[in-house]
Order: structure tokens, then C-alpha cells, then sequence
């Protein structure tokens, strides 16, 4: 097989082809490796390499040509010179922390960012914030995806295939239990006091090219196959403010809120050919659309939402509570076309 110093000769399919420990030792052509920078260009003795889509290990040997073959330990605990920083900069190394290998550099830190660099394996040493120091490190061949970081905003993920889909998750339930089953479930519990508050999910589309079709921030849809129903409550989107059994002090707190976001004082919306804080529409074809006779419906609100009229306006039989800018002001509403 080509690259591979493996013999292929006699062999068939279910044979052990492993080395020693299970396989733990592998011999990859030096022009394969990616690893630290040396004078001569080659691999040396004890460098951490990376090889393939997610190998790594540590080169037994060094090489004198880009044709030799290396054998790699790609597991076993090895001194090796590690960064105290991460993503974002500075940070302590504790024993136990996962560390990860840029796949260009070979330099070995927290960095988990996918977009350059993979799993390499745990500290077994203490690293103080912002310094290197050479410690053992338990080198473990097998990506752990806890804590996922692909691209930044500086250096996003780039691919450029027609019709990408960057990531997808498709399952189909087939179970009849009385429970609720979710497709992905995400969780974010704000345990400190810190005061920049926190999204559990933040999705965002940025358009940095003049665009023809039409474009979401987030799109939530409930869709209804040929045999399928709903006799319970089925909901495209929907948004949720938990309040605490408790009284709450201070701030402001909606259930949902959609705005127009001005990012500077060049903003400028009259050139749209509509804008709108939130739009209603009414989509599909046109006789299955015109079977909607709802624009609004509220449900459960209280006796000052929703008050007797007060005679203001003749016809007027309830009024609904608003607040504008701060002030509270009532919609009047009639019971009749």
C-alpha cells in the first residue's frame, strides 16, 4: 500500500496487524508528519507530531530523508514542553487538563480550537498562567469533543462547496412513551456573579455580500408530515421567561423581544422597501393561507392586561395594557368586526 511500511504480501482481511501494546506504536513516512522545526527539516527523537485527520504521537526516532518511516507512540506518558495559554490567552495548566497540539506548530497548550489544533492528551504537571515549562504528559490518541471550539471570528472555518451544511443532526424517534423527546438540548447555568449576563444559544448570520434571497438569524419551524397531528399545543417558535417563586427587584423582563438594531449613527432604514420592530406574515398557497382568520391570540392574561373599556370610544368592549417608552398606555378592542 502506498506510504505505509506495513507488507500487504500474504495478507488478508482479519489479520492482526498491530505492534506493540495493542497497537499503540505506528510507523507513518516522515513526509506525513507535521512536527517542530528543525534545522534539517526532519522529524526528530521525542517531537510531538501530528499526522492524518486526528493522529498523534511521539517520534521514537529522528529522520535523515523525507522517506524514511517513523515509529510513533501514540499513547504513554512523555516530557514535553507545554504552553500555559489557551484561545483566548493566559491560563493556568492544572494536572488533569486536557491539552491539544496546533496542527501546524506542534506547540502544545490548551488551545482547544478546532480550526487549528487537535486533542493531545492530559497534564500530568502543573503549568503557572503564561509560561512554558517541559512536564509529562499522558498522550492519548482519541479526540474528545466536551468542549468544541471550530474557527473564530477572526479566523473562521472557511469552505467554499456549493450548498454546505457546516454540521448536521437528523434523528427520527420512534417511541410511543408518554415523555417529551428533544433533538438537541442545551443548558447554560450562570452560577456566578458576574454582570455581563449570558446566552445559552446564540445563533447569528452575518451577510458581508450583497445577497438575493432571504436571510435568517434563526429559523424554527414545526412541520406537519401527511399523517401527522397535533392535539395538544404545536408551536413554530416559542420563548419562554421563567420567572422565580419569589419576588423579583429591578430590570426589564419580556417573554420575547424582537428589535431593529441601529449599529451606528450612519443607520439608516428608509432605503428598505419595508422595515419593521416585527412583521406577521401569512405565507403559502393561497387558498390553504387564506384559512387563517388569526392575526393575534392572548391567552391567560390578567384582569389589568386585559380590562373592561371605559367608555372612551363607542363600540370599544376591552383594552389591552401596553407600555410605550416607559409610559402605559390601552389598545381599545371590539367584539365585532
Amino acid at each position: 500500500m502506498p506510504d505505509s511500511p506495513y507488507n500487504a504480501t500474504g495478507q488478508v482481511a482479519g489479520n492482526e496487524s498491530s505492534s506493540t501494546y495493542e497497537g499503540r506504536h505506528v510507523s507513518i513516512l516522515e513526509s506525513l508528519l507535521t512536527h517542530p522545526t528543525h534545522a534539517d527539516g526532519f522529524v526528530d527523537g521525542g517531537d510531538p507530531c501530528v499526522f492524518g485527520d486526528v493522529g498523534v504521537g511521539v517520534a521514537f526516532t529522528s529522520a535523515a530523508a523525507a522517506t524514511d518511516y517513523i515509529a510513533l507512540d501514540t499513547e504513554g506518558i512523555w516530557w514535553q514542553s507545554v504552553v500555559a495559554t489557551n484561545e483566548a490567552g493566559n491560563i493556568a495548566v492544572a494536572i488533569g487538563d486536557e491539552l491539544f497540539i496546533n496542527e501546524s506548530t506542534c506547540i502544545i497548550s490548551k488551545n482547544y480550537n478546532k480550526n487549528t489544533h487537535r486533542f493531545f492528551g492530559y497534564a500530568l504537571t502543573a503549568v503557572p498562567t503564561g509560561t512554558t515549562v517541559v512536564i509529562p504528559v499522558k498522550v492519548h490518541f482519541d479526540p474528545d469533543d466536551a468542549i468544541e471550539l471550530v474557527g473564530t471570528s477572526a479566523v473562521p472555518y472557511t469552505n467554499a462547496t456549493t450548498g454546505m451544511i457546516f454540521r448536521q443532526y437528523r434523528y427520527a424517534s420512534t417511541s410511543v412513551a408518554n415523555s417529551e423527546i428533544r433533538g438537541i438540548y442545551v443548558n447554560l447555568d450562570l452560577n456566578g456573579t458576574q454582570g455581563a449576563g449570558g446566552e445559552a444559544l446564540r445563533p447569528r448570520t452575518r451577510i458581508n455580500a450583497v445577497l438575493g434571497g432571504g436571510v435568517h438569524g434563526i429559523h424554527a419551524a414545526v412541520e406537519f408530515g401527511t399523517a401527522g397531528s397535533a392535539s395538544g399545543l404545536a408551536v413554530g417558535a416559542r420563548a419562554t421567561m421563567m420567572m422565580k417563586n419569589a419576588a423579583h427587584a429591578g430590570g426589564n423582563v419580556f417573554g420575547a423581544m424582537s428589535e431593529l438594531w441601529a449599529a451606528g449613527a450612519l443607520t439608516d432604514w428608509t432605503g428598505t422597501t419595508r422595515h419593521a420592530i416585527h412583521c406577521f406574515n401569512n405565507g403559502g398557497e393561497a387558498t390553504g393561507l387564506a384559512t387563517a382568520a388569526n392575526v393575534f391570540s392572548f391567552d391567560g392574561l390578567s384582569a389589568t392586561q386585559n380590562q373592561a373599556h371605559n367608555a372612551w370610544v363607542a363600540g370599544l368592549t376591552r383594552s389591552l395594557r401596553v407600555i410605550v417608552d416607559g409610559a402605559v398606555f390601552y389598545i381599545g378592542l371590539s367584539n365585532a368586526p
